[in-house]
């Protein structure tokens, strides 16, 4: 059965990011926008290059990475690639790159990036905005796949019935594939992922209990 479960949830009163960056005058700038919002708390880690950040999402959980495009030891799609495989359950991650970059950082989109940002063309307030909505977008991916997963398993259990099936012309039992006679409910709970409740129709009802159907 797939879980009646609630639907993405809205931040989390005080997020945690990671910046990757090796530019010392971006990164702090970024983190001084980040700060500077009271409206949005968050506690900050700081990577400089691709090693410490990837052992920065090995040891931590990040509700959102920046990622700067270029780093000393690795960069655009196959540093987004790595983290993604080393991090597991990857948070969203928001590009960071450089107007000559534009095209790539929209291919990075395409392997599983949320968002990019252009240095030095954006204000706290679309910041702020972009990491917002990333986290948004990443939550409802997430649980569209659980949804799937879940989905995908379901029909994996269910059986088809098909063909013949042997029945009593007097008490409607079912002869299974071994030669057992078992109750119509059981054979079809045991092939199927129908479930049974039990009443009784009207024609059973006037016919065994015709007292009651009166009353009714």
């Amino acid at each position: 059965m797939i879980s009646q479960t609630p639907g993405p949830s809205s931040l989390p009163p005080r997020l945690r990011l990671l910046v990757i960056d090796d530019d010392e005058v971006d990164r702090m700038r970024v983190v001084r926008m980040l700060r500077g919002a009271p409206e949005c708390p968050a506690d900050i880690d700081i990577a400089v290059d691709k090693a410490t950040g990837l052992t920065a999402l090995r040891t931590h959980t990040y509700d959102c990475v920046l990622l700067d495009f270029r780093l000393p030891d690795g960069d655009g799609l196959d540093l987004l690639r790595e983290i993604q495989a080393a991090a597991g359950n990857c948070p969203p991650i928001i590009i960071e790159t450089t107007l000559d970059h534009g095209a790539t950082a929209i291919d990075t989109l395409a392997e599983g990036a949320q968002d990019y940002l252009v240095k030095g063309h954006f204000d706290a307030a679309q910041l702020q905005r972009t990491i917002r909505y990333a986290i948004q977008r990443d939550q409802l991916v997430k649980e569209r796949n659980r949804l799937v997963r879940e989905l995908q398993e379901a029909l994996a259990k269910v059986k088809t019935l098909e063909g013949l099936l042997p029945t009593c012309a007097w008490c409607k039992k079912i002869r299974d594939e071994h030669g057992r006679w078992l109750p119509f409910e059981t054979y079809i709970t045991q092939r199927s992922t129908a479930k049974f409740t039990h009443g009784i129709c009207p024609d059973c009802l006037r016919e065994f209990m015709p007292d009651l159907a009166k009353q009714s």
